[in-house]
């Protein structure tokens, strides 16, 4: 019978942003207000989003209810946070 040998996994170090030493990168919601665009959500609203942070602003437009647009931004903003604050090691 061939020997089995246990499965030794991988530790991999938890890993957060660092948000202490690069706090100016996170994004933020800077403003959400109406548009006066043509839509086809039912509500027929559209919303203009600027998020930003101290180096660059991120601006468009989104269909559908103000908590949908705000709900967007939250998650678009978690999304590019991921992607510019650097990560350290806990």
């Amino acid at each position: 019978m061939p020997e089995t040998k246990p499965i030794i996994k991988k530790t991999v170090p938890d890993i957060e942003l660092d948000r202490e030493q690069f706090a100016h990168l996170e994004y933020v919601v800077v403003k959400i207000e109406k548009a006066e665009l043509p839509s086809l959500s039912a509500t027929g609203n559209c919303y203009r989003y600027v998020v930003a942070n101290t180096v660059s602003e991120v601006t468009g437009y989104r269909q559908g209810t103000k908590e949908e647009v705000v709900h967007y931004c939250g998650t678009l903003i978690e999304d590019l946070n991921q992607r510019t604050i650097p990560k350290k090691k806990v």
